[in-house]
């Protein structure tokens, strides 16, 4: 069978349903009969290829087909991919004949849709699955070194193979295509590429629900793969405008599509990524694409573009940050007017000031950024880029002084103080002060106590370990005892903190000891009763009594599975302790206490264990 022929000698004909009248094609509502023996599994994957055969599969496999019209020799059908897509499947001269409204068909080519609506026809009884590739180097022992023989085939038999394998897979077709006309010097069609951009993110203008969002972005996502292929094949001028029109359409897209699992994050980043690819291959006029980057930065609610002059400061050069800048400086001006409210003012602005910030950073000049971030000084880390450029410029002085400023500043969010902290040891390192780096590493160790403060201070002194361990231990004994020192806001108390470091040094019994004069998180000493249980059976189920009726409070099946796994528990130590009637107290209470909780009752008559209270 010449699957080929069939394909390239077929028109996509539009689409027709029942309720035409004037419809003069053979649809009535027959039973496909001769379909399937022409579209039968192997033509299916011979003419779709492996990936589109397998996503196709899946579709039908999820119900997604809907057959609206049949006959024995035609079928029409809805297919609900990321969009409806009308497909419609015929035979002509005893040839299989197809048509698609997804972007992926539009040179006619049998996509996943196809597919889905040929396995459809086919019934339960066809086989739908021809044998795969081999897929490891074990399942090909028997076959031949392929590499080997492409390399003897001569040139007809291999533009053979290449051109078959291209009518059967559209990304291969489009990138061929691409190539031949870089080579003979010929562009792309601009208005057709954007008609296939704008059908796969809104072929029908329709809202993206949840369910169909992974499918859409799965469809754009193999968009972006044929522009990176265009962009490889020599067309980067060309795709440097393509993806500015897909950056669009993704923001467009913004308003129509559930994207609860944030697939627009992960496609605008892979966008502004093949934008810059094709901007350092195609060398733009800096003046113009400095402003077309301003304007997809201040305009987008996709962050793709976000500080675009310092992404794109190699490609822009002198001349293109320096029109960035006259680009942005009205809307930065307009920054300085004092309304009173700068607040509000920040949230509505924050684009502005982002361009200017990246356009600072971009020109690598810390007084920019300096200038720039005068009125945006919100988080440490803002503090952290100035220091890092100043430190760049060899301004080591000024750089320290900012990252001490940002640390003091922020000194009631040690959580957020790490990535400056640790700059600043190291820029007190690399200029001679060692000694300033240990003592900055114990102030934050005696200001916010915690394991993680702990084994950051060791980090710095490995040849004094020993000495240094003894001395935070040692604080933190004095703070667990003064009950007068309150911890800060997301802070563990100096107890819970003195427990993890005796715990990390393998003091279990110490840390044990903190816990019961002290107190600790309720976590930390179920994990200590865990840590103590071989040894100390009785005190560990002194902590796991009360935790399972806490956990039978809870009132939820999950609980309640929970309290009785932790009860087995308690019974196997008590055995082990030779105290059985601790776990029968525990046992008793929970069937006493909690007797009309049927979903308790259950597990606990699972375990085999007795019920002596009275019928319920």
């Amino acid at each position: 069978m010449q699957l080929t022929a069939a394909r390239s000698g077929v028109r996509p004909s539009p689409i027709c349903v029942p309720s035409e009248p004037s419809c003069a094609r053979d649809c009535d509502d027959e039973a496909v009969t001769d379909l399937p023996g022409v579209f039968d599994s192997g033509v299916v994957l011979e003419l779709a290829g492996h990936n589109s055969h397998a996503r196709g599969l899946g579709y039908q496999s999820d119900g997604r087909v809907e057959i609206v019209a049949a006959s024995g020799t035609r079928v029409v059908a809805i297919v609900r991919g990321s969009m409806p897509y009308p497909v419609e499947l015929w035979i002509e001269g005893g040839e299989p004949a197809w048509s698609c409204g997804c972007p992926a068909a539009e040179d006619g080519s049998f996509c996943k849709h196809a597919v889905a609506v040929a396995f459809d026809v086919a019934g339960p009884g066809a086989s739908r699955f021809p044998p795969a590739p081999a897929g490891s180097a074990a399942d090909r022992t028997d076959e031949p070194d392929l590499a080997a023989y492409v390399e003897g085939l001569d040139r007809a038999r291999l533009v053979e193979l290449v051109v078959a394998q291209a009518d059967a897979d559209w990304r291969l077709r489009d990138r061929l295509v691409a190539e031949a006309q870089a080579a003979l010097g010929s562009g792309l069609s601009i208005e057709k590429w954007k008609h296939r951009i704008d059908g796969v993110f809104a072929p029908y203008g329709e809202f993206v629900s949840y369910r169909e969002a992974a499918g859409w972005a799965a469809d754009v996502g193999e968009l972006i793969d044929v522009l990176n292929e265009l962009n490889a094949g020599g067309h980067a001028v060309s795709v440097v405008t393509l993806a500015e029109h897909a950056h669009r359409r993704a923001d467009e897209a913004v308003q129509c599509i559930d994207d609860s699992d944030g697939w627009l994050t992960d496609i605008s980043s892979r966008i502004s990524e093949l934008h810059l690819a094709a901007c350092e291959g195609a060398r733009p006029d800096p003046v113009a694409l400095a402003r077309r980057l301003v304007d997809l930065e201040l305009t987008s609610e996709l962050d793709g573009f976000h500080r675009a002059a310092a992404t794109y400061a190699e490609v822009l050069g002198e001349e293109g940050l320096t029109e960035f800048r006259r680009t942005v400086e009205p809307a930065w001006a307009a920054l300085d007017v004092d309304d009173g409210d700068d607040d509000r003012k920040w949230g509505q602005d924050f684009a502005v000031r982002h361009a200017m910030i990246g356009w600072a950073m971009g020109t690598g000049d810390p007084d920019s950024l300096i200038d720039a971030r005068r009125h945006d000084l919100r988080i440490p880390d803002d503090y952290l880029e100035v220091a890092r450029m100043l430190a760049l410029a060899s301004r080591a002085d000024e750089a320290t002084d900012w990252a001490r400023r940002g640390l003091a500043e922020y000194a009631d969010r040690p959580w957020q103080l790490a990535g400056l902290r640790d700059f600043l040891g190291e820029l007190l390192r690399s200029h001679g002060d060692a000694d300033a780096s240990v003592e900055l590493f114990w102030d934050a160790f005696v200001m916010s106590p915690s394991l993680t403060a702990y084994r950051r201070l060791l980090d710095e002194v490995p040849e004094d370990r020993v000495s240094w361990s003894a001395r935070c231990i040692d604080r933190l004994r004095g703070d667990s005892s003064n009950q007068t020192i309150a911890p800060q806001r997301l802070q563990a108390r100096p107890s819970d903190a003195l427990v993890d470091v005796l715990m990390f040094e393998g003091e279990t019994d110490g840390a044990w000891a903190v816990a019961q004069q002290h107190g600790c998180d309720a976590r930390k000493l179920m994990a200590l009763a865990r840590a103590r249980e071989s040894d100390h059976p009785s005190d560990a189920i002194d902590v796991y009594e009360p935790e399972v009726f806490s956990l039978i409070d809870q009132k939820k099946n999950q609980s309640y599975k929970n309290a009785v796994d932790l009860m087995a528990r308690i019974e196997r130590l008590a055995t082990a302790a030779e105290t059985p009637d601790r776990f029968h107290a525990v046992l008793t209470r929970a069937r006493t206490e909690h007797r009309a909780k049927r979903n308790l009752k259950k597990l606990l008559d699972a375990k085999g264990w007795p019920d002596h209270g009275p019928a319920s």
